[in-house]
């Protein structure tokens, strides 16, 4: 072979290793997660379990806030009956405010004797949108959100945090569960 065709062959494939890896590029996002657009991270998107947000790239924060905090049972004891509601949770898992509430919220449902598998748990992307639309008709605007509901019909949310600096999130439960449901955060957009 001449020095021209093993430049020729040499530039061809120098193309198309340049184009596989253009084109394939490796990817450290794990089977059954997305690429966050803004941070190139892993998140969820869709309906999941509990347990998915319990597991790597997730565990970290998760575990970290579920351990670290403290659930107000005498609040809670006063909530008559919680496993009458039914409970949606919408987050992201690119989102501080559901790193901080979501492993809160379980811990209290815990308190609570409310089977957290049961929460039917809806992961969104930045624009708060899922794969399957769950979010429609819903008024996700920020999350975590929170929708408690019993026969269909919504007794109260709780969006982002607590409803004030006042507030908990044991507090805001107890509120709706007396018919008194917080004015969700983003109530004066």
């Amino acid at each position: 072979m001449n020095s021209k065709n093993k430049i020729f062959t040499l530039c061809i494939a120098l193309t198309c290793f340049v184009l596989a890896y253009k084109f394939y590029p490796s990817s450290n996002i794990p089977e059954g997660m997305f690429k966050d657009p803004v941070t190139g991270k892993p998140m969820l998107l869709g309906e999941v379990l509990i347990d998915e947000l319990k597991q790597e790239p997730f565990a970290e924060w998760y575990n970290d806030e579920f351990d670290s905090y403290d659930v107000d049972l005498e609040l809670l004891s006063a909530i008559s009956n919680p496993e009458q509601y039914e409970y949606e949770l919408f987050l992201g898992t690119w989102c501080g405010d559901s790193k901080r509430e979501v492993p809160r919220l379980e811990k209290i449902f815990n308190a609570l004797n409310v089977d957290f598998s049961e929460v039917k748990i809806i992961t969104v992307d930045r624009e708060k949108m899922s794969p399957s639309n769950e979010q429609e008709g819903k008024d996700i605007r920020y999350v975590p959100t929170l929708i408690i509901s019993k026969d269909n019909i919504e007794l109260g949310r709780i969006v982002e945090s607590p409803s004030s600096e006042q507030a908990s999130l044991e507090s805001d439960l107890f509120e709706i569960s007396l018919g008194i449901p917080p004015t969700p955060n983003y109530s004066e957009d």
